[in-house]
């Protein structure tokens, strides 16, 4: 949304009011003109000062389904909602409820078998309450409660037949503030659930209705609230429009460490200012007060400046695709800072002139899963590239057929043995070549030679791909790098190489190394990241030479990274931590993309869409990422983007800015702050202290998680920042 400045008539004498409104005694709230009887008695609603241009980074109306209701001061649980996804643990795709269910025109959602679980976050009072249950069941039946896993203190209620609800009195000190596990038992499988209400009064039937279809706006009850877990924007304030006289809606905004804000929103325009808590993890919280009920209109975080636009450029003739293997992200000072000890000096160079994605996660955490997600633009659970002999099914539209579309030569060379067509990874070569099983060598210059050769025609239209290994075991040495990364002497195994035989036997416990050797095992890794960066520069010399720099976009990133034994393994394939599923990538076209760090997350599956675009082709309907060009322009900067990895659909992890959720299967998550901590090791587990900030990441990891197979990012957008799509496309 855009709001006027102030009008020039006004200027001098509102300069302080425009752009820097007066506070609430708490919490910075602009508040409008107390509401004035007009001419035929009524009132009218109050009118905000202006406050200059501003547009809304998060919308509270399009993200209505990440929102926690909230009924008498309890927390209100809609099984019947697409929403419920935020409150559920499950390990696979076997979810024990059955999802947005109807029940003679009541929504509901449907516990499978006899017993299913939720996950609620609750505020101090919520946690001192009782458990309500609204449904219908066949016959009367036993309902029972087990809260945080405490079998002592399990309690039993009554459903009668039909529709009923069921009070549950459950034991002082058996919910907690923050996190809770709510695991229910029925006796009979089948139970349809309308709501369940954890603390607050005893309130209606019916489940809350908190959005209005026809106004488009969220509608609130007298005393009834909605809350959401947000990042506060820079320079954030948050603003809606109330329709009615006399209502107010209270503003309570939480950050993860203390010190909440509080304010209160009025008639037109008027806001909360929140920059005091830029960039923490905040609960956001609106309950209505003054009137029966109210509708928000335009209820969003917002923040100064007009929405940015931006005017696409001429598309590329050439494009490039390398993929480094196994180039963890803090080997790469623009991606990670000087702590990254290899000299990049053609990656410094290049970053100067292109768009370098600090958070980037891969989808799968080895080669297989990884390049499906790069080729296909599909998450793991839709490409299914995780068993060892598994290939991708030829009915996905891949990488190198957008390029065919486009009219382009399409060549591909690569040293990795997985990635080649008989594997699925394309079927519309023009010219293919896998160093592993045709010859040719395995160094980048050999890849980059034969790559360079494939290109007959330097000037016609041409797509290439270049899969380089040398970041990948088995490591050897490459100078003059090494020398500077390992200058003392050394007597021991590892004197030119770190094979791929012997780091499995280290992985295995079946070698052991002396942190002699360690050291010396990741000097020779981070040779090969140096050599990779110089021939990178070979390249970009060769698209010099050949008079086409200014034509070619050029997509640098890696399939995932490796573990160095900071957990005890080295390889990939193990885990999904920061070092193996956080990769550098930059993307290099200044005719379309802007040079400049993009702090808000990006996923590997976005780089197809992100070609399509440039080359103006038509986006295939089953692609799950976006393109990247609209963000790269600063459309829809300023909030951050959740990004997933997954361990074989076993384990997932979710990344919002600093913030890391991990869930091995279902269960209570880990959170790890990866800016402090980049290696995200288990023993440093902050859930406990930083409830907020788990719960942040969890809603959109949970909502992606459930809906996963149907997500689509171009329509629905990131789980952490949806569409108005979403909502619409799950009928709420």
């Amino acid at each position: 949304m855009t709001r006027h400045v102030c009008a020039a008539a006004l200027l001098a004498a509102a300069v302080a009011a425009c752009g820097n409104k007066e506070s609430s005694d708490k919490g910075g709230a602009s508040s409008g003109v107390p509401g004035e009887s007009n001419a035929g008695g009524q009132k009218e609603l109050p009118q905000a000062p202006a406050r200059g241009p501003e547009h809304a980074v998060f919308s509270l109306t399009d993200n209505r389904l990440a929102a926690h209701v909230q009924r008498g001061g309890g927390l209100v649980v809609l099984p019947g909602s697409a929403g419920f996804a935020k409150y559920l643990r499950f390990g696979g795709r076997s979810v024990p409820w059955k999802l947005r269910e109807d029940s003679g025109g009541i929504k509901v959602g449907v516990i499978k078998s006899k017993s299913a679980g939720i996950y609620v976050p609750l505020t101090a009072a919520q946690a001192s309450g009782t458990i309500r249950v609204r449904a219908r069941s066949t016959g009367t039946q036993r309902l029972g409660v087990r809260v945080n896993g405490k079998k002592d203190k399990e309690v039993t209620g009554q459903l009668a037949d039909g529709w009923s609800t069921a009070e549950l009195a459950v034991p002082a000190g058996a919910l907690e503030a923050g996190e809770n596990e709510i695991l229910f038992f029925a006796g009979k499988a089948g139970l349809e659930v309308a709501w369940i209400q954890v603390g607050g009064a005893p309130g209606r039937d019916e489940a809350p209705v908190f959005f209005d279809a026809g106004k488009k706006s969220l509608q609130l009850a007298l005393g009834d609230g909605l809350a959401w877990y947000v990042t506060v924007p820079e320079k954030g304030l948050v603003t809606a429009d109330l329709d009615q006289p006399g209502c107010t809606v209270d503003v309570q905004v939480t950050p993860n460490d203390g010190g909440a804000i509080t304010g209160k929103l009025s008639g037109k325009g008027s806001a909360v200012d929140l920059g005091k808590l830029a960039g923490k993890p905040a609960r956001l919280e609106l309950v209505l007060g003054g009137c029966p009920t109210a509708h928000l209109g335009g209820a969003a975080l917002v923040v100064p400046g007009a929405a940015p636009v931006w005017k696409r450029g001429p598309a590329p003739k050439h494009v490039v695709l390398w993929v480094m293997d196994s180039l963890r992200a803090d080997r790469v000072r623009t991606i990670i800072g000087e702590s990254a000890r290899p000299e990049v000096p053609v990656m410094d160079e290049l970053a100067q002139s292109s768009a370098v994605f600090t958070q980037t996660y891969v989808q799968g955490n080895e080669t297989k899963c990884s390049h499906a997600s790069i080729w296909t633009s599909l998450y793991p659970v839709n490409h299914k590239m995780i068993p060892p002999n598994e290939r991708i099914d030829l009915k996905w539209v891949t990488i190198e057929e957008v390029a065919k579309e486009a009219g382009m030569t399409a060549s591909g060379v690569s040293a990795n043995g997985y990635i080649t067509p008989k594997r699925g990874f394309g079927d519309k070569w023009d010219r293919f070549r896998n160093h592993i099983h045709e010859g040719g060598g395995l160094r980048a210059e050999d890849v980059l030679g034969k790559a360079i050769e494939s290109i007959t025609q330097p000037t016609s239209p041409w797509f290439l791909y270049l899969g380089t290994i040398d970041t990948h075991v088995s490591w050897r040495v490459k100078e003059p790098w090494f020398s500077k990364y390992d200058p003392e002497p050394y007597t021991g195994r590892f004197k030119v190489e770190a094979s791929g035989v012997d780091m499995g036997k280290v992985a295995a416990g079946g070698l052991k190394i002396t942190d002699r050797d360690r050291k010396r095992i990741i000097a020779i890794y981070d040779s090969n990241v140096s050599y990779q960066d110089q021939q990178l520069g070979i390249l970009l010399a060769k698209l010099k030479e050949w008079g086409v720099a200014g034509d070619t976009m050029v997509f640098v990133i890696a399939d995932h990274g490796d573990e160095q034994f900071e957990d005890g393994r080295v390889g990939h394939g193990g885990s999904i931590l920061e070092t193996l599923v956080h990769v550098p990538f930059f993307i290099h076209y200044p005719p379309m993309v802007p040079a400049g760090k993009i702090p808000e997350g990006a996923e590997v599956v976005d780089i197809v869409p992100t070609m399509a675009d440039a080359l103006g082709v038509k986006p295939d309907e089953n692609w799950q990422g976006e393109s990247l060009l609209p963000l790269v322009n600063g459309v829809g900067r300023g909030y951050p983007r959740m990004t997933l990895a997954t361990k074989y659909e076993n384990a997932h992890a979710g990344r919002m800015g600093q913030w890391k959720a991990y869930y091995a299967g279902g269960g209570r998550g880990a959170l790890y702050d990866v800016v402090k901590d980049p290696i995200d090791l288990a023993a440093k587990d902050i859930a406990k202290d930083n409830q907020i900030a788990l719960r942040m990441v969890s809603d959109p990891l949970w909502l992606l998680r459930t809906y996963n197979p149907e997500w689509k990012k171009s329509r629905w957008g990131n789980a952490a920042n949806v569409t108005a799509a979403f909502a619409a496309d799950m009928g709420e």
